[in-house]
């Protein structure tokens, strides 16, 4: 008896610590969704794989040595869950295996860039060529294969620097030192003799050792996992981490997200994403200012609103000859505009369609304190204008950071623009917001600026023309015989064939009266109209009434009844007899 009240008091005990455990792990699972945040939206037990296997190519890129996809490849590392639990093992980017010597670079311009004695052949440190990182991840999974045919891997995910040592700071700040994590790591490849394998496997462990310290950190401290969610979505969103999975499903999410690395096309916007490509083997990428000036105009024809696009890129090299790193920049880049784009001015190395965008590509190299520009004029396809806004993709490189950027768009006059809105979540799928912080419109002229942190979803809303056109400058040319009008938009020539027009001396001077009168009008186009004179004598300052009424822009905006003063200044010698015109 006793033993039987024995074991059904120890039972009882077991049930008890059950669930007290049961009702912790519910607590702590909570605060981990909570803490998480929005990275829960992804799935986190189906990206692990739990209670599976699931196995990431992991890729660091240098954002000192700017690429299409953030920075070059400085190491890669494979990323492992097993029961949900991560591991990490690192790879030599040098390796021979991953250097396909009868592979062909994908650009040649770059391919000619990058040739010389030392350079080993085409493979998985310069894969991430193309700036769409889906196209890229499925290319680094590729020249990896080629390698190492046994890997099969679940996706892939890519993070530069300033990704991992914002990681590292907010797990703990030690693990990067004072100086930061471009130093510390400068300070192991100083010097580094890429032939000698052991010191190639130093650089390494130092990365691989970094990464594990990281995630142990970030593991095990619970009461960092808000900071550390923060400082992914952070990076995420600002592009200095990308994801690409396999799975359908966690890629859409991702997509929606705006997390994927894809770049944008145009069907029914417009588009300007700008990519460097540093291919001159130095960290000078590091030591640039950019500044980009994106004008748009929207011209009026009898057709509607035409679009004309002027691009200036402003590249400074800021670096010091004296150091290493920061050394002669040579570089390609390409501008990824919409498809159908037609380049009226401007100088380019190579110009193509990718079959969803028009592509201009532009070597650039210069030295230290040397400056570098590209302008480009190109007629933008009306497909930009839809239901009367019109819409523009801002996309932002993949490791870049404060790139400066403004967009101006101005239109005739006698348009006004209604409202602006922008995205900066997602250029698919973000949410739009009226932004004033973003814009600033000043009637018919709109101007964006910042420093680009993210993508940029734009969109300006356009009124209709329903002003008539305005006067903006009018007088005497040419002698006593022609007066020209200017006005402030293109008219339309059959108003004018149809206006009515009159002018009489005023008599403001003298008593005497010209028999002045309108001898023949003329278009002059798009916006100026020559009225040829006959009776005008010279009377040094005289005023004369001129009337029109009936002229019109091309939107049908009648300008009726218009009286204005014109003065004449030329005296009975035919001089100009007041060139202060003081009247």
């Amino acid at each position: 008896m006793k033993l039987l009240k024995t074991k059904l008091g120890k039972l009882s005990t077991k049930k008890a610590l059950i669930l007290i455990f049961s009702i912790l792990a519910i607590f702590f699972s909570v605060f981990v969704f909570r803490s998480l945040g929005e990275l829960n939206d992804l799935g986190l037990l189906k990206i692990t794989g739990f209670p599976g296997a699931r196995d990431y190519l992991l890729v660091f890129q240098n954002d000192a040595e700017r690429r299409p996809t953030g920075g070059f490849i400085t190491a890669y590392g494979t990323l492992k869950f097993r029961f949900g639990i991560p591991s990490i093992e690192f790879g030599n980017v040098y390796d021979e295996k991953l250097i396909q010597k009868n592979e062909v670079f994908p650009d040649p311009t770059v391919a000619e860039l990058l040739a010389g004695p030392f350079y080993p052949g085409h493979g998985f440190r310069d894969g991430n060529f193309d700036p769409d990182f889906p196209t890229t991840a499925k290319e680094l999974m590729r020249l990896y294969k080629l390698g190492y045919p046994e890997a099969d891997f679940d996706g892939v995910i890519a993070l530069d620097f300033t990704a991992f040592e914002n990681l590292a700071q907010t797990v703990d700040s030690k693990l990067v030192g004072e100086s930061g994590l471009f130093s510390e790591i400068e300070k192991k490849v100083q010097g580094i003799d890429l032939h000698n394998p052991e010191e190639i496997k130093d650089r390494k462990n130092f990365l691989g050792g970094l990464a594990k310290s990281i995630i142990k950190k970030a593991v095990f401290s619970p009461m960092k996992y808000s900071l550390v969610s923060k400082s992914l979505i952070d990076s995420l969103n600002s592009k200095h981490i990308q994801f690409y999975f396999q799975d359908p499903t966690l890629q859409f999410r991702i997509h929606e997200k705006g997390w994927g690395g894809e770049l944008p096309f145009a069907a029914d916007s417009d588009l300007l994403a700008i990519n460097e490509g540093n291919y001159g083997g130095m960290k000078s990428s590091r030591y640039l200012v950019r500044d980009y000036e994106y004008d748009v105009e929207l011209q009026d024809s009898e057709e509607g609103l035409s679009p004309i696009a002027n691009l200036q890129i402003k590249i400074q090299h800021r670096g010091d000859s004296s150091e290493p790193i920061s050394g002669y920049y040579k570089s390609y880049w390409r501008i990824y505009v919409p498809l159908e784009s037609q380049l009226v001015s401007g100088s380019v190395d190579r110009a193509y369609d990718d079959g969803k965008r028009q592509v201009w590509g532009k070597v650039i190299q210069m030295g230290p304190g040397e400056e570098r520009e590209i302008n480009l004029r190109y007629e933008l396809p009306l497909s930009v204008l839809q239901d009367g806004s019109y819409k523009l993709k801002l996309v932002k490189q993949a490791g870049s950071a404060d790139d400066h950027a403004r967009v101006t768009v101005k239109l005739p006059a006698g348009y006004l623009f209604k409202n602006a809105k922008c995205s900066s979540t997602s250029l698919t799928t973000g949410k739009m917001q009226n932004v004033k912080d973003y814009f600033s419109v000043r009637e018919n002229l709109a101007i964006f600026e910042e420093n680009l942190n993210s993508d940029k979803n734009l969109e300006l809303n356009i009124l209709p023309d329903e002003m008539p056109p305005r006067l903006a400058w009018q007088e005497f040319v040419g002698g006593l015989s022609t007066i020209d009008l200017r006005f402030n938009e293109p008219l339309d020539s059959a108003s004018i064939e149809s206006a009515i027009f009159e002018i009489k001396d005023l008599d403001y001077r003298n008593e005497r009266t010209d028999p002045a009168d309108i001898r023949r009008v003329r278009f002059i186009a798009p916006q100026n109209i020559r009225l040829d004179l006959s009776g005008v004598s010279e009377e040094c300052r005289e005023w004369y009434e001129l009337k029109f009424d009936g002229v019109s822009d091309l939107h049908g905006n009648v300008l009726e009844n218009q009286k204005i003063t014109v003065v004449q200044w030329l005296n009975a010698e035919g001089e100009i007899c007041d060139p202060g015109r003081d009247l």
